[in-house]
């Protein structure tokens, strides 16, 4: 059994958002991720039209709390932003 997950929080926190995290990872490794079965959750706003990232779900960070019962605990995520 998996443990229970922590409380979803809806503000973001720039320090914390721009702050080095052991839950941060290179490129590389984020490949990595992704070539083992990783889900890539594209977190930017609709109204960014930047490149569009192959096989990503494109989920802003407002929509991510109601995505949660779709995602599988047992599967990594990968979250990408610019």
């Amino acid at each position: 059994m998996l443990p229970p997950m922590a409380p979803l929080l809806r503000r973001l926190h720039l320090p914390s958002a721009v702050r080095p995290t052991s839950v941060r990872v290179a490129p590389e490794a984020a490949r990595a991720l992704l070539a083992d079965g990783a889900l890539l959750i594209d977190v930017r706003r609709h109204d960014d039209d930047s490149a569009r990232l192959d096989g990503a779900l494109r989920i802003t960070p407002d929509e991510i709390p109601e995505w949660i019962p779709e995602f599988r605990r047992d599967v990594p995520i990968v979250l990408a932003c610019t």
